[in-house]
């Protein structure tokens, strides 16, 4: 949700947000996506392009699993970008044949460098980020481990743990 913040932040032209969950979808809706698909659907590819008519400049993938980066880079148009946002836990295949004859892109993305930090407060201050947007669970303390559960469970967008 945060990538869609950005991209509308930085002028995006059309954004589309994919999920599986029909929550994150509604919310990803609210937050200004022009279109959301479920992230299950066997033509989701096919359903992106379509709607973008059928030129996809940037995908950015933000789960890095092999399903997401294969949709990603089928969604991708010739020589378009695909940004794996989304932290791997294990190598992934990449389709050499449509990377090569579509001139597909591959950029890693992490948010560890000062300009990452300073576009991060820039978009924070001068837009109408909205923060609580972003979490969907709240805890008190004493339930801390029924908050990890939840958070480990999916579902959610983030889950705090309130000490006060």
């Amino acid at each position: 949700m945060l990538t869609l913040y950005a991209a509308k932040f930085f002028n995006a032209k059309k954004i589309v947000m994919t999920d599986l969950l029909e929550s994150k979808r509604e919310l990803a809706k609210r937050l200004g996506a022009d279109s959301v698909f479920d992230a299950a659907s066997p033509s989701l590819s096919d359903d992106v392009r379509n709607d973008f008519g059928q030129s996809v400049d940037v995908v950015f993938d933000c789960v890095a699993i092999q399903q997401t980066v294969t949709q990603a880079i089928k969604m991708a148009d010739k020589s378009g970008t695909v940004v794996i946002v989304g932290v791997p836990t294990k190598d992934v295949s990449i389709p050499l044949p449509i990377i090569q004859d579509h001139q597909i892109r591959i950029q890693g993305s992490a948010t560890y460098l000062p300009v990452d930090y300073q576009d991060s407060i820039k978009i924070i201050g001068q837009s109408s980020f909205k923060a609580n947007e972003f979490v969907t669970a709240v805890f008190p303390k004493e339930q801390a481990q029924k908050a990890f559960d939840t958070a480990i469970a999916g579902g959610q967008i983030k889950v705090l743990i309130r000490f006060s």
